[in-house]
């Protein structure tokens, strides 16, 4: 006898959506009148705004080329993701291809995990991408974090007691983690991810900026030289119901070999 279970959303980063204008925003003052009859003032402080902004935009962009690649072939993704576990069904996602050219990368790979619990359907997402070094800056990485990138694609940002985290994977112990929580239409995501740079775990936090690009820039280096891993685990539970789990221990283990310790 078969049990017909929902499939959850589509947890797909929608990565090449405009960012839509806000309703009602206000035009700006005319740039040419200013405000109150001061023209010149107006003008002054537009064009040093705009000098500086665009010296700065210059200096940061000079400064971010990439440096040589490593050589080194990339690692196999997917012998990291467990091909079968004992229990549940094992779903490889095959269409990560489609997010290579905004990633600027084509090394990813994906599985999803799913059985039926006693309290409902259970889902374990294990993702992973990789970039060698030249390929992109810490910045360019931290930038489709899954709370930038998700909410384009339906998914509300919920709000979590802690949002970076201690967590184990059976008896091993993990670097510290970030965590977020989404939902769409009801269906909860919690998610954990690590950003990997140069072997090891970085939060680059904001890149929404000038002032963010800059500071992390300068926080970790100018060029594009570590290689980098970019790890995310999400779930439908909380971590504690399914992290003792045989396919999940083994892919944190499997993960030492890209530098998550």
């Amino acid at each position: 006898m078969s049990t017909t279970t929902q499939s959850p959303p589509d947890p797909a980063i929608s990565l090449d959506r405009p960012t839509p204008r806000e309703a009602g925003q206000e035009s700006p003052v005319n740039p040419v009148r200013g405000a109150r009859g001061t023209p010149f003032r107006s003008q002054s402080a537009l064009a040093a705004t705009v000098c500086l902004v665009a010296l700065t935009l210059l200096f940061f962009a000079a400064n971010t080329a990439s440096s040589p690649g490593s050589g080194k072939p990339a690692p196999d993704l997917f012998a990291a993701l467990p091909e079968s576990a004992k229990g549940w069904q094992v779903v490889t996602r095959g269409d990560l291809y489609r997010f290579a050219g905004v990633l600027r990368t084509e090394h990813l790979a994906e599985r999803t995990y799913i059985r039926q619990g006693k309290a409902g359907p259970e889902q374990v997402t294990l993702y992973l991408a990789f970039w060698q070094a030249g390929q992109a800056s810490a910045g360019l990485v931290g930038s489709h974090t899954p709370d930038a990138c998700w909410p384009g694609s339906g998914w509300t940002q919920e709000a979590v007691p802690d949002g970076s985290v201690d967590l184990a994977a059976g008896a091993q112990h993990l670097p510290h983690a970030q965590h977020r929580l989404f939902q769409n239409e009801g269906y909860l995501q919690h998610v954990w991810f690590w950003q990997v740079y140069g072997g090891r775990v970085i939060d680059v936090g904001s890149t929404r900026s000038v002032p963010a690009l800059i500071r992390i820039a300068l926080k970790f280096g100018f060029r594009k030289a570590g290689q980098q891993v970019f790890i995310r685990v999400s779930s439908n539970r909380p971590w504690h119901e399914f992290s003792d789990e045989p396919f999940v221990t083994e892919f944190f283990a499997r993960a030492r070999t890209l530098g998550l310790y």
